[in-house]
């Protein structure tokens, strides 16, 4: 009676990993189903070590229960992968089943065997460990496999250390990409809170962190939280009383104090964790930002679901983006700044103008507020009312070259008198195309305020929708103010009978649009 040798083996070419693998976890893919194949296992695990975690990962499965074991993490101790990764050598249970270490897919401790070898960088150091067993198989396993499934993790850690490299570079690479856009964009943006939360959009989307926010420094004591982006968490984390002057705690308090970056990996168990915060948060980092040279907030990133690893890439990407706020804050002050000099300067020019006119005192600052109150029951954007507020400043800045016994004269005028005050608005336009900050839209304002929706207005002879629509609306606000102001030719009107005066422009001298929401207007 002849015995039944058992099948070799197929022989592996672990190398096969190098050529054939077509990203860092594809190396684990093909690593754990080339495992299977040679040693004619019942499952194998690829796990990673997780440091900041001090975790091993399974990242790569084959065989029985594969879909359930990937994503599984093993504490301290948990497998006996811990046993192969503290030797940083192969080892071989026959009886897997009999130790208490040992850790079952199914959750049931089964007869067969088990062996594990690390996985290894080119370095020599010790990433991982790849795992087999024989669970409810009469495959053995031994020297052999040992040796095959050692040089398979050598050529896997070969393999995923070039990977890792490529991935790595691609990934900064992305990421000097997005700050660049990031800069750009900042660029556009007008407010803090504004470029804050642009920032820390990109963060989060950069980082795989889930929560960032900013908190601004009130006086030498206090901070209150100015921008909260991402994942918001629940309970105190996001408590009203945080967006309120408070004194600083935990990571905030610790960068304000030492004006540096710091990192917390596991923030529930640092000695200093805000208890705002300790049972949500469970990594942190934070870094200072400056302005002229002083810290006048924290940016902050935070990760609410687990343990996150916090690389030298992610430090220095947020030390990057709190950089660009620093520099975009800064600008946006200066413009701020910038604008608001401008916007004196534009009223105190329409001032200066009203008192030459003869025009009751405070025509330009009424007919101004009106039009943007007007503007926004329209629903005009920031810009268009920007627009709206200096195209009123200026409306009436061409008279500056009319004669002055033409402007004040308090009678009738002649023809000729009239043409070189309706030349007013031409000259204004003329007057302003030459200034680079005052764009088209103002100046559409003070050319064609005096056209009519009927085209009877001048200089133009515009009609309907085809005069600007700021013009438009200042149109109807400039009538109504100079109805109810007194001139010297005419008393002042009383409000009801002006609104009733507009109401019987509308569709004639005015757009019936915008008299209606002119006469909608709380008084």
């Amino acid at each position: 009676m002849s015995q039944t040798l058992p099948t070799p083996k197929p022989v592996l070419d672990a190398h096969v990993l190098v050529h054939l693998a077509r990203s860092s976890q594809d190396v684990f893919s093909r690593c754990v189903t080339l495992a299977l194949e040679a040693t004619r296992a019942t499952t194998v695990l690829a796990l990673l070590h997780r440091p900041c975690r001090e975790e091993l990962e399974v990242v790569a499965a084959a065989g029985h229960l594969a879909e359930q074991a990937v994503g599984r993490t093993f504490r301290w101790g948990e497998a006996l992968a811990w046993r192969v990764f503290v030797a940083g050598e192969a080892y071989l249970a026959p009886d897997a089943h009999t130790r208490a270490d040992a850790h079952f897919i199914s959750g049931q401790a089964r007869p067969g065997m088990y062996l594990g070898v690390p996985l290894t960088d080119p370095d020599g150091q010790v990433i991982g460990v790849l795992s087999i067993d024989t669970t409810d198989s009469a495959e053995t396993l031994g020297d052999g496999d040992a040796q095959t499934l050692t040089l398979l993790g050598q050529a896997a850690g070969v393999a995923y250390a070039r990977w890792l490299a490529l991935e790595r570079a691609q990934q900064t690479a992305h990421r000097f990409e997005q700050l660049a856009r990031l800069s750009a964009e900042l660029e556009s943006l007008q407010t803090p809170d504004e470029i804050a939360r642009r920032a820390l959009e990109t963060l989060l989307d950069l980082s795989g962190f889930t929560t960032g926010a900013v908190f601004e420094r009130c006086g030498e004591s206090q901070v209150a939280l100015t921008v909260l982006a991402g994942h918001l968490g629940e309970g105190d984390l996001n408590a009203v009383r945080l967006h309120q002057p408070h004194a600083p705690t935990g990571l905030v308090a610790q960068v304000l104090d030492t004006q540096s970056t710091l990192v917390v990996p596991d923030y529930p168990r640092w000695c200093q964790a805000s208890p705002v915060a300790v049972n949500q948060i469970h990594t942190a980092l934070a870094a200072p930002l400056r302005s002229r040279g002083r810290v006048g907030g924290v940016i902050g990133l935070a990760h609410l679901g687990q343990v996150h690893e916090v690389s030298p890439e992610t430090v220095t990407l947020l030390e990057m983006v709190a950089a660009h706020i620093d520099r975009a804050t800064e600008r946006a002050a200066g413009v701020e700044h910038l604008r608001r000099m401008r916007e004196a300067a534009l009223r105190g020019v329409g001032r200066v103008l009203e008192r030459r006119d003869g025009e009751t005192f405070g025509h330009t600052d009424r007919v101004t507020g009106l039009a943007v109150r007007l503007g926004e029951a329209l629903g005009l954007s920031p810009a268009a009312l920007q627009h709206l507020r200096w195209g009123a400043y200026l409306h009436d800045v061409g008279k500056v070259a009319v004669d002055d016994q033409i402007l004040r004269k308090p009678g009738p005028l002649t023809p000729a008198e009239r043409e070189a005050m309706q030349a007013h608005v031409v000259v204004g336009d003329d007057m302003l195309r030459d200034e680079a900050f005052v764009p088209r839209e103002v100046r559409q304002v003070v050319r064609s305020h005096h056209e009519r929706w009927d085209g009877a207005g001048y200089p133009d002879g515009l009609a309907g929708e085809d005069i600007p629509l700021l013009a438009r609306i200042f149109s109807v606000v400039d009538v109504y103010d100079a109805l109810i102001s007194p001139r010297p030719y005419k008393p002042a009107w009383p409000a009801e009978a002006a609104r009733a005066e507009l109401a019987r422009g509308a569709g004639r001298q005015f757009d019936p649009r915008v008299v209606q929401a002119f006469l909608g207007l709380p008084s």
